[in-house]
């Protein structure tokens, strides 16, 4: 009896000292800082895409056709991560992935068919343009973060996309919580940027149809300053060079407002003047300035342009950063009533009801300077 008690105690009592002096996030937070704004452009751009089923993969792979901009003087190495369950007690797996043997039913496994289906992608673009490696991972739910960091973190990955937990076959929308939060713990602790792809039918059909024919014509970029905008351009920014995308960059400002030259705003200025001389004479990229009052104005602009594209993509914060004043006001007041905060202000309302249409989006967050500690 006493040894049994022992036992206990020193079970409760050691469980809740592990976790407070032993943080497994701590490796991430002292990596390199790997972002899109920081990237050459004739760097090789690593992507590392998380999928949870095979609903996920097809919208996926015509986000990646469409927007990646491959080529061999722009190569993009895929890094596919196929996550499932573990059920029991049986110890957590991350590897490579390996086709299964066939089976007495003789039919390819679901990762099988999800990795098929990027095997598809690489072959389909130019000789050394796409590079996939494949991956699985089995864990609970509740660590599944640490595999989906720590893969990201060893193959030097600059972004991290991830599929919203919310999908939709335009009757009805099923939500998995599960993924919510294993979506909220990468954006807190990723070492690199991190993208969430809200699905609003950008590929039908299973992880096996090919997406020859991409939904994705024409994308437009919300910018309102601040980190996660300037990411979100810098990925936005190789669209063009994809394909037949066009691409529309809506910069959003504040009537009389007065900079106080700042950083940050000196950034904006700098990235988007980049952007536009490299961009100005193709014909597929258009830059316009909406000047609004307030963030009613904001939210009217983005009502009234939203409809007339097949992709919108957005800083997560969407620039409401308290050191920059005027992004803050530009949206001051939308996240009152704040559905999917991790998607943040401009990403929250354009995932709401009232948007919900065939315009799917994009929402970025650049990898923090310093991330948050605990776990």
């Amino acid at each position: 009896s006493i040894l049994t008690l022992s036992m206990v105690l020193i079970t409760a009592v050691s469980t809740p000292l592990i976790k407070l002096l032993y943080d497994p996030s701590g490796q991430f937070m002292r990596a390199k800082r790997r972002t899109l704004e920081d990237l050459r452009p004739s760097a090789d751009l690593r992507l590392l895409t998380c999928v949870y089923g095979e609903d996920h993969a097809a919208p996926l792979i015509d986000l990646l056709e469409a927007s990646a901009g491959a080529s061999r003087e722009s190569p993009v190495s895929l890094i596919v991560l196929h996550l499932t369950e573990l059920v029991g007690r049986a110890a957590s797996v991350l590897k490579p992935h390996r086709a299964a043997r066939k089976s007495s039913s003789g039919g390819p496994t679901p990762s099988d068919r999800i990795m098929n289906a990027f095997r598809h992608l690489e072959q389909q673009a130019a000789p050394g343009a796409v590079t996939v490696s494949p991956y699985v991972a089995q864990a609970p739910y509740s660590s599944m973060h640490h595999d989906v960091c720590s893969l990201a973190h060893s193959r030097k990955a600059n972004l991290i996309l991830l599929p919203f937990h919310k999908s939709s076959d335009g009757a009805r929308s099923t939500a998995n919580n599960s993924i919510r939060s294993i979506n909220r713990a990468v954006l807190q602790y990723a070492p690199c940027s991190v993208a969430i792809l809200v699905d609003h039918g950008l590929a039908a059909g299973s992880a096996c149809a090919t997406t020859a024919n991409s939904f994705l014509q024409r994308a437009a970029l919300y910018f309102l300053g601040g980190p996660d905008d300037r990411e979100a351009l810098a990925y936005a920014a190789r669209m063009p060079d994809a394909g037949n995308m066009s691409l529309t960059v809506v910069r959003f400002k504040l009537r009389n407002w007065v900079g106080m030259g700042g950083s940050d705003e000196a950034r904006d200025e700098e990235v988007l003047h980049q952007f536009w001389t490299r961009h100005r004479d193709n014909d597929r990229v258009v830059y316009v300035e909406k000047t609004v009052e307030d963030a009613e104005g904001t939210a009217s602009v983005v009502r009234s342009m939203s409809e007339k594209f097949d992709l919108l993509i957005v800083g997560r914060r969407g620039g409401d950063d308290k050191d920059l004043e005027s992004s803050a006001a530009l949206t001051s007041g939308l996240s009152d009533w704040s559905e999917f905060p991790e998607l943040g202000v401009l990403g929250d309302m354009l995932a709401s009801a009232e948007f919900a249409s065939r315009v799917s989006i994009l929402v970025i967050q650049q990898q923090p300077v310093k991330n948050t500690t605990g776990c």
